[in-house]
């Protein structure tokens, strides 16, 4: 699929208002659900046979391969020797149909950035990082005066003459009271049995920018951005602040919108940003942007293969390939487990496996899913008719991590990260999944419906159901803070915990291959 010739592509902004009405219309529907599928648990029988899923061993040796590159970057050469990888594998375990999916985007390139600010006084030097595919400057930058605007709502431009100026903004991230919520609104099961989550349990959604959200790929900018504001008030520049981020760090990846954006941008970490919101309100006080780079059309892909089971019934299971930095969470797990899955069932003889497997890794999840979007239209009318269910598989194993008060570095808590489990709003599905989560002792993963941030699923899965609407899903995802940043490396992984989770996605696949047609 060409870039340019792509249509608007799933919208994933979200809004605190439409999440609490779209709770309380949830909880009603969560309590029948959870009803239904605690019945169905105590009826629930066995798989006829148990299939073992790889030791943690063999899954840390294909995440190694998958981090042996310092990115993943869509397009980029470091992307596509993994791909190789995938490919190579997918065809040694003798994957049917393998396919290499094209999709054609514009790779942009940052290779120098910096930040100044002189006074009258002095200038000083702001450790920085550039804002993803916001447009160059020359050798020299931009200088202009500075002009503070707050979280850059209609109401902070109000009155302000911004022409000509670089703008410093804060950026907003939204809390989650987990424990309040759930309070409200029981979800469908909490898989805890460290008894690690209560009343004062919160998460901030780090991947969530609440003030400058995603533009859809191939739709109009957003109204609602302090960005498209500074662009639409004659701003030359912006520099925005990770005011709510629980570090220091400047190293955000986003919006990875897959948007080419009109003024350079850069990011500045919650600390630093104290001294830059304080210099960009004295008198006089003019910044300089550097962000020197290029852009060139590359092109990227889709992996897929079929593993035959006695039907053409098929359960997907998927992740994405991509990733800003390492990746060792984003989506290094992600790649690993989908092996792990094919690993699995590779050894079971054909007529063993009840339904045939569809195995997909998409690139560009950090390019507006673009990968994703391409992979369901194009299929949509024909493998995807097909498939019962999704199991999509990211951030598996990422362990938790909170502010340093000292360093203002991350520290590692005892805990592997939060997550969630976004499902169809099946009773079938729902109690299979708490069967496995049961049996295999999943940490701090909550169950909950697919549509219950009043968005589609955030990952893979929500591009998928977006265009391929009747599509049930499992989608598995943590959100520790480091995702999206250059922290997201392989000391983040609790890699004891990789084989036990590989062995709770094979279950669940195992239960699912037994599941009557109808009640999909």
């Amino acid at each position: 699929m060409e870039e340019k010739e792509f249509d608007p592509s799933t919208e994933f902004s979200m809004s605190v208002k439409k999440f609490l009405i779209n709770l309380l219309k949830l909880i009603p529907k969560m309590r029948k659900i959870r009803k239904k599928s605690e019945k169905i648990l105590l009826e629930m029988e066995d798989p006829k046979m148990k299939i073992s899923a790889p030791d943690s061993r063999i899954i840390q040796k294909d995440l190694e391969k998958i981090c042996s590159v310092p990115h993943r970057r869509i397009g980029t050469d470091e992307a596509h020797k993994i791909e190789n990888f995938i490919e190579k594998t997918f065809l040694e375990l003798e994957l049917e149909n393998v396919k290499r999916d094209e999709v054609n985007i514009t790779n942009w390139v940052a290779t120098k950035w910096s930040l100044s600010i002189s006074t009258d006084k002095e200038t000083t030097e702001i450790p920085c990082f550039y804002v993803l595919n916001t447009e160059f400057t020359g050798q020299k930058g931009i200088t202009a005066p500075l002009i503070y605007v707050g979280t850059g709502s209609a109401k902070d431009f109000k009155n302000l003459n911004i022409n000509n100026k670089i703008v410093v903004a804060d950026i907003k991230f939204p809390t989650l009271p987990i424990g309040k919520l759930f309070k409200l609104g029981k979800p469908y099961y909490i898989s805890d049995p460290t008894s690690s989550i209560d009343k004062t349990t919160k998460i901030i959604l780090t991947f969530a920018l609440l003030n400058f959200p995603p533009q859809v790929l191939g739709g109009s900018p957003r109204k609602d951005s302090v960005y498209w504001r500074a662009v639409n008030g004659g701003a030359l520049g912006i520099i925005l602040i990770l005011r709510d981020y629980p570090s220091n760090v400047n190293s955000h990846w986003g919006p990875y919108d897959g948007v080419m954006k009109q003024i350079p941008a850069l990011y500045v970490g919650k600390y630093d940003g104290i001294k830059v919101r304080e210099l960009a309100q004295l008198k006089n006080a003019k910044g300089t942007i550097i962000l020197e780079g290029y852009k060139e059309p590359r092109k990227a892909h889709n992996i897929w293969g079929i593993l035959p089971g006695q039907t053409d019934d098929m359960i997907m299971i998927s992740s994405h390939h991509d990733s800003a930095f390492k990746g060792a969470s984003e989506d290094g797990t992600g790649v690993a487990n989908v092996l792990a899955q094919l690993r699995a069932w590779s050894k079971i003889p054909k007529k063993n496996r009840q339904r045939s497997l569809l195995f997909v890794l998409t690139a560009g999840h950090l390019y507006g899913g673009i990968g994703a979007e391409a992979f369901a239209r194009k299929y949509k009318d024909t493998l995807l008719k097909k498939v019962l269910v999704d199991v999509n598989l990211e951030h598996m194993c990422a362990k938790e991590v909170d502010e340093d008060p000292e360093t203002h570095d991350f520290k590692f808590t005892n805990n592997l990260a939060l997550g969630t489990v976004f499902l169809s709003q099946n009773e079938f599905l729902v109690a299979l999944t708490i069967k496995a989560f049961k049996e295999n002792k999943i940490e701090r993963m909550i169950l909950i419906p697919d549509n219950f941030f009043a968005t589609p699923p955030i990952g893979e899965a929500g591009h998928f159901v977006s265009q391929a609407s009747n599509l049930k899903i499992i989608h598995w995802i943590r959100s520790p803070y480091y995702l999206l940043t250059a922290e997201d490396t392989l000391d983040k992984i609790d890699i004891n915990k990789l084989g036990p989770t590989a062995q709770c996605v094979t279950d669940l696949i195992n239960s699912l291959m037994y599941l009557p047609k109808e009640k999909f």
